[in-house]
């Protein structure tokens, strides 16, 4: 029997630097934006996130996408 996926979601995180801890390491603030559409283009998803990234006042250190749905037997 074929394995299916169903109920599709995406959703894109932007990791911000916010400065330093007093041991001289990175802090850091993540952001998600959920529920896009699963037929978007990856350069939209990118561009989205680049456009909340441009909303605050830390510089982005990344953006990952994650993609969640579940298995079924079709």
């Amino acid at each position: 029997m074929a394995i299916v996926k169903m109920d599709e979601r995406r959703s894109a995180s932007c990791r911000f630097v916010t400065g330093m801890n007093p041991e001289g390491s990175e802090t850091y603030m993540t952001r998600t934006i959920a529920n896009f559409k699963v037929e978007s283009l990856l350069d939209d998803v990118y561009e989205v996130a680049g456009m909340m990234a441009s909303l605050y006042p830390y510089s982005i250190k990344n953006i990952n996408m994650n993609e969640r749905c579940e298995l079924v037997e079709g």
